[in-house]
């Protein structure tokens, strides 16, 4: 018995330190029931492409240019993020569970970081509420809800004003703790779109410029 409460305990501090939410910047809601909003990624339902000004910073390189997302199945994406003079720095096919690298830039050709950005594009590609969630907070300053689904390890924020998902938080282990924001919907898709990897001080920043 004394074995498994120690075990329980570490599992918790492991959980806690891989979770990408600071608790510091949440409320737990006092509502004992509430009724969760349906949602999903801005880039599953409706979407086919878009085109982005594009920013990556990671450690000490700062890549800049355009990129294209675009849907080519129910499963998949292609992305490309290539510099103004058609330098490319990344040409993949995206699933849910793993890629297919076309072309890597070779200084960020990493076996590590590659699969740190999988799981960054899976979050922001194919999450989708699915289940219940364990708990709802409140974020402070925006007054955003915020749904915690352990068992998928996400937090899905939500503006239940204009019904827009407007971050995602996700985790598998603790280098790829990952958050997501989504800014300024018009016409049901955010202008901007950064995913923020500090562990490995990771910003990508995705400017909306058209479908």
């Amino acid at each position: 018995m004394r074995s498994l409460l120690f075990l329980n305990i570490i599992l918790l501090l492991l959980l806690s330190a891989c979770d990408p939410v600071k608790k510091s910047t949440l409320s737990l809601s006092q509502e004992n029931q509430y009724k969760a909003p349906t949602w999903s990624s801005p880039f599953l339902k409706g979407f086919e492409k878009a085109l982005f000004r594009t920013s990556l910073d990671v450690a000490d390189k700062h890549l800049t240019g355009i990129s294209i997302i675009k849907r080519t199945s129910d499963s998949s994406f292609h992305f490309t993020f290539s510099n103004e003079i058609g330098l490319t720095y990344f040409d993949m096919e995206l699933y849910r569970n793993g890629f297919r690298p076309d072309y890597i830039f070779d200084p960020i050709n990493k076996k590590s970081f590659l699969k740190i950005l999988q799981s960054d594009f899976a979050l922001l590609l194919f999450s989708e509420s699915e289940g219940k969630p364990t708990r709802r907070y409140v974020q402070k300053g925006s007054g955003d809800a915020v749904y915690m689904y352990l068992g998928m390890h996400i937090y899905a924020f939500m503006d239940i004003k204009h019904n827009n998902l407007t971050g995602l938080a996700g985790w598998s282990n603790y280098f790829d703790a990952v958050l997501v924001r989504f800014e300024d919907y018009e016409s049901g898709f955010p202008k901007e779109v950064q995913i923020l990897n500090p562990k490995i001080k990771m910003v990508l920043t995705f400017t909306f410029l058209g479908g």
